[in-house]
């Protein structure tokens, strides 16, 4: 190889691998992910008013296996769903009763489902119940931040919900050192933090 091919390959050679390094690196949607909003799940205590209709109205737990039940309506499943989607389906089923279409309003009065875990190379794995939403980097806070093993370029936050399961990745230098806030997405109910 002549000397002016090997100089233009040592100048090439950073840039190339750069370019590999950034084609190879996950792209995610973390955008999407925190489109969603609170999703109900067992344990949550919810308000149903049916406007006119007093007697339709209830405050009601939302059982283990994710149904509650309102007078004449009966069942209706609401674990994974919003209190709008869950007001819509009573809506729904009361205009088979009545004419007037009674607009209906679902509240959540109390979070009693709401758990995510944290595990792998943090001080403190395990299951918490924060009263309020949390983020990835809070999740890491209340386990007690990472051991000298973890890897922290590579956590991954698992998802089951209604579009099924995935693993999301968590670049943690990315988003403290470098300011890409976007994968600090709010935690739903039963994501799971894997440090490795």
């Amino acid at each position: 190889m002549s000397l002016r091919l090997r100089c233009v390959a040592l100048a090439l050679a950073p840039a190339l691998s750069t370019l590999c390094a950034c084609a190879s690196s996950p792209s995610y949607n973390w955008t999407a992910e925190s489109a969603l909003g609170y999703r109900i799940g067992p344990g949550d205590v919810l308000k149903v008013v049916v406007w006119k209709h007093d007697d339709l109205g209830a405050q009601v737990a939302v059982r283990p296996d994710g149904a509650i039940s309102l007078p004449l309506v009966g069942d209706v499943h609401a674990t994974g769903r919003s209190a709008t989607e869950i007001a819509g389906d009573v809506q729904q089923r009361l205009h088979r009763f009545y004419q007037d279409d009674p607009p209906v309003t679902v509240q959540v009065q109390e979070v009693k489902s709401y758990k995510i875990y944290v595990v792998g190379e943090v001080n403190k794995p395990g299951e918490f119940a924060p009263s309020q939403e949390v983020t990835v980097l809070m999740s890491l806070s209340l386990a007690g931040g990472f051991t000298r093993f973890a890897d922290a370029d590579r956590i991954v936050i698992v998802r089951r919900d209604s579009r099924g399961e995935r693993r999301i990745p968590f670049d943690y230098s990315a988003v403290v050192q470098h300011g890409d806030l976007r994968q600090n997405i709010a935690l739903e109910l039963g994501d799971t933090v894997i440090v490795p």
